[in-house]
Order: structure tokens, then sequence, then C-alpha cells
């Protein structure tokens, strides 16, 4: 599939805002992360980053998203699974769910894409910080959907860097990572609104095990251009209602 790499019409910088935005949040009977230090240590904790929230949530946690689904089938013996609370939007919505945690962001409905996403990355290093340093034995599983999966791709490439958990004891699985290779971020690079940024490729990830899944078509993580063909902007709109919430059921 052809890509060319100049920078594309406001069209598609739009086009990939508006698919951040209508991205269904994505969460199960969740529990949230802290970082409180854990008494006992598991053999693994799941970390899971969701993505941009539906109307109907406050914040990234929602019991009906498709990470919820899926992390859901990692609980067993021996496995804590936490979800990421972040304020999961693209564009200001009011009720971002983080005034309560201590962190000094008025709940005034200003946060847009760049601020939830610092604010998930903060939160989800936080969380590895305090677990690995709290249990430095169990293992940690980061998961990411959509926007989470930007955060979380993020976050594993800055560990991956930095060195500050051995990749022994780290991995990660990213679902419809907008900054896979042909991610809306990776395709449309640069300011779309105020506060909404989209930050290009991302660097590798080292020795650090991450698994990309990305289901042919979600323009999120796949998407088109100009240079696909006239109907690419069509193309693009029906892969992704069509496709981005499909992962839970989606097999590789």
């Amino acid at each position: 599939m052809p890509r060319i790499t100049r920078r594309h019409p406001r069209t598609g910088c739009l086009l990939a805002a508006a698919m951040l935005t209508a991205g269904l949040s994505v969460t199960g009977t969740v529990g949230t992360a802290s970082a409180d230090p854990v008494r006992t240590c598991p053999e693994r904790y799941i970390l899971a980053v969701d993505g941009t929230r539906g109307f109907a949530t406050l914040d990234s946690i929602d019991p009906d998203s498709p990470l919820a689904k899926i992390s859901a089938r990692y609980r067993g013996p021996g496995t804590v699974v936490e979800h990421i609370r972040y304020p999961a939007v693209v564009v200001p919505m009011p009720g971002t769910g983080s005034h309560d945690d201590g962190d000094g962001i008025a709940d005034d409905g200003a946060i847009a894409y760049d601020r939830s996403k610092q604010i998930g990355h903060q939160r989800l290093r936080q969380t590895i910080t305090v677990r690995h340093s709290t249990c430095p034995d169990a293992d940690l599983v980061v998961l990411g959907y959509s926007q989470g999966a930007s955060i979380a791709g993020d976050v594993l490439a800055e560990i991956a860097a930095d060195g500050s958990v051995p990749p022994e004891r780290i991995s990660g699985i990213l679902y419809s990572d907008p900054r896979d290779t042909s991610g809306v971020e990776t395709l449309f690079p640069g300011p779309v609104l105020p506060g909404v940024t989209l930050d290009g490729a991302r660097d590798e990830f080292g020795r650090i095990p991450v698994e990309r899944i990305c289901i042919e078509g979600d323009a999120v993580c796949d998407g088109r251009t100009p240079a696909d063909g006239k109907n690419w902007l069509r193309e693009s709109v029906r892969g992704y209602l069509e496709l981005h919430t499909k992962y839970p059921d989606y097999h590789p």
C-alpha cells in the first residue's frame, strides 16, 4: 500500500481527530490503578490503558469497553488487573473524571487530547514504578487500546530507553495503536486543533517484547491517505466504523 511522507491536507488531520474523538472508551468490572503499595505480590500485573471515552462515562473507566473485555480474560490466581484512570478525551468535554485525583487538574472541560495523553502517561508510568519497586519479581503486562495504545506505547518506548524496568519483567500488547506504521498519528502528524497534536511515528521498544494488533482497514491503526485513491476518505470512515471496536473478538 503506497504511503506519502509529506504533510497531508487538513481534511486528513480533521478526519484523524474525528476518529480519535469518536472512539468508544475501553474497560470491565474494572479496578482502577492507584500508586499505593501492595502487601502481597502477585505473579503478574495487567495494566490496561483504555481508549477515548464514550459520552456515558466520566473518563477512561468503562465496563463495556473493548479493553475491559480483553483484560477480563487475564483474571485468575496470581494475576492483578488494573485500569489506568485518565480523562480519555480528544476534544474538550465536561466531566473529565480527573478532579478528584489530587493532581491539580481542574474539571472544567478544557482538557483535550494532548493533556489527556500526558495525564495517562504520568499515571501509567507512576503505577509501573510503584508496582515494580514494590514487587520487583512480578511481571508487568501493559495493554493499550486506541488512545490508550498511544499512551502505553509511549511509556514502553520510554522505559526501553531508560532501562528502569528490566525487559524480562515488562511486555506490552497494543490494540489499534494510532502511532503504528499506518496509524492516524503517523500518517497525519502535527497540530490539528488547539490542544490536539498528532505525534507521528514512535521509536521502537528495544528489548521489551511488544505486540501490535491492528485489524486491516481499521483507520486508527491502518489508515488511508489521498495517495490511496479518490475514495480514501470514505474507506477510512467505513473501516473505522466497522472494525475499530471488534478487537475482543479478533483473532490474528
